[in-house]
């Protein structure tokens, strides 16, 4: 994978928003000196889309200029996008609970 493959697909993540899972220790001394782990707390953050990433990925793949396209691809491209977005608001909920599962499996 070269670079300009690389920050294509860390843009395309940025653009779309994801989530990242946190995980807090908390360790206690004992009297030997030793840490022990007390407490793990495991959260999942949602990071939303970010607009920057999306624009210089607009700006980077637009070989024509929306100005360009007719109403039936403006249509089209609509929804087309749509779609898209849709499928990715499925999928982050069935990740949602996907994550639920495992913190409720692991308590």
């Amino acid at each position: 994978m070269n670079i300009q493959e690389l920050v294509t697909k860390i843009l395309v993540k940025k653009a779309k928003g994801y989530s990242v899972k946190e995980k807090v220790d908390e360790y206690v001394c004992d009297s030997d000196g030793n840490l022990k782990l007390t407490k793990r707390k495991v959260t999942t953050k949602h990071l939303p889309a970010d607009l920057g990433a999306l624009k210089i990925l607009v700006e980077q793949d637009s070989v024509q200029s929306v100005e360009d396209l007719s109403d039936e691809n403006l249509q089209a491209e609509k929804v087309r996008l749509l779609n898209l977005l849709q499928e990715y608001t499925n999928n982050q909920k069935e990740e949602e609970n996907d994550n639920e599962i495992n913190l409720q499996n692991d308590v």
